[in-house]
């Protein structure tokens, strides 16, 4: 296999190999990078126990994704002298491959881009699309009738318009260095030559019996006795080596135009309730390139995403509020504290409000944002926390002087299974994206070796008559999500932090913490992704991490009026942060994750 060292790709997959067939949670460096100079950064803990982590050294450039081997590839391009985009393309087709539950080409992406030179922030929507014949919802058939959610949560009906292939093609035409076709050689070598089964990936099977009743899942991934092959066995995908083949070869358009797209269309007619989608609705899919959203807080600039996500809104009106709940700053003692956690409970709980009732497509719907985020709507918004006791009921707040409609609340759940890359480059660059087939394996169809996703489950239902919902389904529409790729800027206008989260609707919370973590209290990204969640995703339940510190805030929270329950959160986080001499970073220790340096 050609490497940027000698052996580098062929050892890795030895030791990965190795560690993991004898549970090994921890791997020399060396054994994941040949002859560069990266540090492991943690040992997995997909399989169970407490999370740990350890960051890279201070390096150049350094890489975080949710998979050793595409952290590996993402470092090779970049010593083959590509940049930050690059190493995001490289890494985002291997984890196609090695984690096809979570992302891949059949699924939608959000990308944030700071690129120095141009001293220019670029935000990237490659999410999925409803297609352009629909219903009112999911749930609604052609001829009006009321589906059973199950029975249309997975397969062809739920399967959106794919973004992941335009958005990495519109990057690369745009801030790529490197050809195109050489960014695909690392996940071409590792579909034809193998990757071992990974813990996570494993666990997800292990416990989602669903999977085995599709042949094509089975038929790869589960063995004779209908368990899922053991961690560690060498998986192999020939046919989506050839797909990234002609996909290097061709370019996305040619690509999907000489029959990608078509397949693909008629890959979800399969099931009891055959798709919508229509090889047209694919080659008219574009992406759409939005002005990032900002907002300072205390000393930084910190920039995410816009509309349909809005996890970016929740994040930045989070940050403010819990700003102004605490003028006199945040320490480490305080993050003991129920005090501290409580107002930022009800933080989340007002941010969750607003969203539900104004973000959606904002090509299709009007979406408020900058007045949810102005400063004076933000303080009437926090000045609502009441110390003493949690809010009894929390609704949207007006960030208009008049109502835009009457619209009813979106309570549509978003899906957990998501993953994310960060890169920073030696010139400064730093690219994140968080990308997604929504649901674990999304609609459980595959063609030409990549799983299609579910995305059209993340729609609210149909809304009460005589009212809008802002997410409601409609043609060429893009349901909101909570994604929320970032990039804080410090007062001289450095990127200081990048980074974002896998983990459905509790994405909000998990970047937003790891955030308060690194920029009040100094921590770096391996304290902080080894630290327990609070999460509000559901409020008005509270959801503390099982088997983590944050758990003993059940009782003083609860004292409060907060309705807690104790539960795993399996984030699947990654930052890096600027330090003196280079950058630092963490990958998630509940995932298979790994960030390196070089």
């Amino acid at each position: 296999m050609r490497s940027s060292s000698p052996s580098g790709m062929s050892f890795a997959l030895a030791c990965l190999r190795h560690g993991w067939r004898r549970g090994l949670l921890a791997l020399p460096a060396a054994a994941l990078i040949g002859c560069s100079s990266p540090t492991v950064v943690r040992p997995t803990a997909a399989t169970g126990g407490a999370p740990s982590a350890i960051d890279v050294k201070p390096q150049p450039s350094a890489v975080s994704t949710a998979h050793p081997l595409a952290t590996h590839a993402a470092l090779r391009v970049l010593a083959e002298g590509g940049n930050a985009i690059d190493a995001t393309i490289a890494a985002q087709l291997v984890l196609g491959l090695v984690e096809p539950q979570s992302s891949g080409l059949g699924g939608g992406s959000m990308l944030l881009v700071w690129n120095p030179a141009r001293q220019q922030l670029r935000s990237y929507d490659g999410l999925a699309a409803a297609p352009a014949h629909t219903t009112a919802s999911l749930r609604t058939d052609v001829d009006g009738r009321l589906l059973n959610a199950d029975a249309v949560s997975r397969g062809g009906r739920s399967v959106g318009v794919p973004g992941t292939p335009a958005l990495l093609a519109l990057a690369h035409q745009e801030q790529g260095r490197l050809p195109w076709a050489q960014l695909f050689q690392p996940a071409i070598e590792l579909a034809r030559g193998g990757h071992p089964m990974a813990p996570y990936v494993h666990a997800i099977l292990a416990r989602d019996p669903g999977a085995r009743l599709h042949p094509e899942f089975r038929d790869d991934w589960f063995g004779p006795d209908g368990r899922p092959w053991p961690v560690g066995k060498l998986m192999r995908n020939p046919t989506y080596a050839d797909t990234l083949q002609q996909l290097a070869t061709q370019g996305t358009a040619n690509w999907l135009r000489h029959g990608a797209a078509q397949r693909l269309a008629d890959a979800a007619q399969r099931g009891e309730h055959p798709g919508l989608i229509r090889s047209d609705d694919v080659l008219r899919y574009r992406v759409v390139e939005r002005d990032p959203l900002c907002a300072t807080v205390r000393v930084w600039k910190v920039c995410s995403v816009a509309p349909p996500s809005f996890g970016g809104i929740a994040i930045l009106q989070m940050l403010q509020m819990v700003d102004l709940q605490n003028p006199g700053g945040i320490d480490a003692a305080a993050l003991d504290g129920t005090a501290f956690w409580h107002r930022y409970v009800e933080a989340g709980r007002l941010a969750q409000a607003d969203r539900r009732q104004w973000v959606g497509d904002p090509d299709q719907v009007a979406v408020p944002t900058q007045a949810m985020l102005a400063p004076a709507y933000v303080h009437r918004r926090a000045a609502l926390i009441d110390p003493s006791h949690a809010l009894r009921a929390v609704r949207a707040g007006q960030p208009l002087s008049a109502s835009l409609s009457s619209r009813s609340d979106d309570h549509s759940t978003v899906a957990a299974e998501t993953s994310q890359i960060v890169v920073a480059d030696a010139q400064g660059m730093v690219a994140t994206t968080t990308t997604t087939i929504n649901l674990n394996f999304g609609s459980r169809l595959r063609v030409d070796g990549y799983v299609l996703n579910n995305v059209l489950t993340n729609f609210g239902a149909a809304p009460t008559p005589g009212q809008v919902m802002a997410n409601q389904m409609a043609p060429g529409k893009r349901p909101v999500t909570s994604m929320a790729p970032v990039i804080v800027f410090d007062a001289q206008g450095h990127a200081l932090v990048a980074g974002g989260s896998a983990g459905g609707g509790q994405i909000v919370d998990y970047v937003a913490r790891s955030l308060i973590e690194m920029l009040w209290l100094g921590r770096s990204p391996a304290q902080v992704l080894a630290a327990g969640h609070v999460s509000t995703a559901f409020a008005p339940r509270v959801q503390l991490e099982a088997g983590t510190a944050r758990a003993a805030l059940a009782d003083g929270l609860r004292a409060l009026g907060h309705d807690v329950v104790v539960q795993p959160l399996p984030s699947g986080a990654g930052f890096l942060q600027r330090v003196p001499g280079g950058w630092i970073g963490a990958a998630d220790p509940r995932r298979d994750g790994v960030a390196l340096g070089q």
